[in-house]
């Protein structure tokens, strides 16, 4: 048999090229042979790996597996695999130095636009909940209409005493979030807004809550740019002696497993990674053009954290 047959019937490509009953003898000599499709090899010829690179900021974020969870669905449809990779590694050595070759691209979540240009170089490219105008083709979500909604509650609520728990995080997201909330502060003339920025470290972003609750007794309502850190405001709170939503009310983003089981469960704003990451890859899959742009709206969860100002 001709090497030609064989590629052919290796590569499923024999019927009406070969007979079936050459194409069962090459089968079956390849099984005696213990043969196994050199995958490498045939990413060369084809010119792809069936490998897209997810870069999040941390793996230790639930939001960011929901995210994963909606890329890795949509590629799985199409022979294409996602390999998460933190950017802000858990060694704190920074950007994965992944081979150009070994990837056919990149979806970008929530990273700074100074990482999308280093990430970028040589690879397509997918911006998720990153900035619109990195000059990539990109899925964002309404974060700011979000934090709109957020303050807004309160203030309808008679709160007029609020502290934004703001993540210590380069990202457009976040600064999407800060700016909406200086906005909306800025249109209630009676309300003062407070920032207090934070890294995604539980026990320290706790006790700076926990300091800042103490030092201004006149917070009582306090929006968290993530349910993680709203988790750490119920832990302060309760240090202190304060009820939710009694004295402080409480909100966060993202809708997290645990805004739910929290007791009183989280008022958010649910936030769709899943959608955001099926998105991303369907994006990525038909190529769109690197000016592409698609937005997903939010949605305000109300719950029992959040009430009337009681102190």
């Amino acid at each position: 048999m001709s090497q030609a047959t064989v590629s052919l019937v290796m590569a499923g490509k024999w019927r009406g090229r070969v007979s079936a009953t050459m194409a069962k003898k090459v089968l079956d000599t390849a099984v005696d042979m213990g043969y196994r499709l050199n995958l490498s090899a045939r990413s060369l010829r084809l010119g792809r790996t069936g490998t897209v690179l997810l870069v999040v900021p941390s793996l230790t974020n639930p939001h960011f597996a929901d995210v994963h969870s909606g890329a890795a669905r949509a590629g799985a449809e199409h022979g294409i695999g996602v390999i998460v990779y933190p950017l802000n590694g858990e060694d704190g050595k920074g950007p994965f130095p992944f081979p150009r070759q070994a990837i056919d691209g990149v979806l970008a979540c929530a990273v700074s636009a100074d990482s999308i240009d280093r990430l970028r170089d040589g690879v397509a490219m997918v911006a998720l909940d990153s900035d619109p105008d990195a000059g990539v083709c990109s899925v964002t979500m309404e974060v700011a209409a979000g934090m709109r909604s957020a303050v807004d509650h309160l203030v309808r609520l008679g709160h007029h005493h609020l502290l934004h728990v703001r993540a210590q995080r380069d990202a457009w997201t976040f600064t999407q979030r800060t700016e909406a909330f200086a906005d909306r502060i800025a249109a209630h003339p009676r309300v003062r807004g407070r920032s207090l920025a934070v890294p995604f470290d539980g026990a320290r972003t706790r006790e700076l809550i926990l300091a800042r609750l103490r030092d201004d007794p006149s917070v009582t309502g306090v929006i968290c740019d993530d349910d993680n850190l709203a988790a750490c405001a119920y832990s302060a709170a309760h240090s202190l002696g304060l009820s939710i939503p009694g004295d402080l009310s409480v909100i966060g983003f993202d809708d997290l497993p645990l805004a739910s089981l929290l007791v009183p469960a989280l008022t958010t704003v649910r936030l769709p990674a899943q959608e955001l990451g099926r998105l991303g890859m369907e994006r990525f899959l038909r190529h769109d053009t690197a000016t592409a742009r698609t937005v997903l709206p939010i949605e305000f969860v109300e719950r029992a954290s959040v009430g009337p100002p009681g102190r």
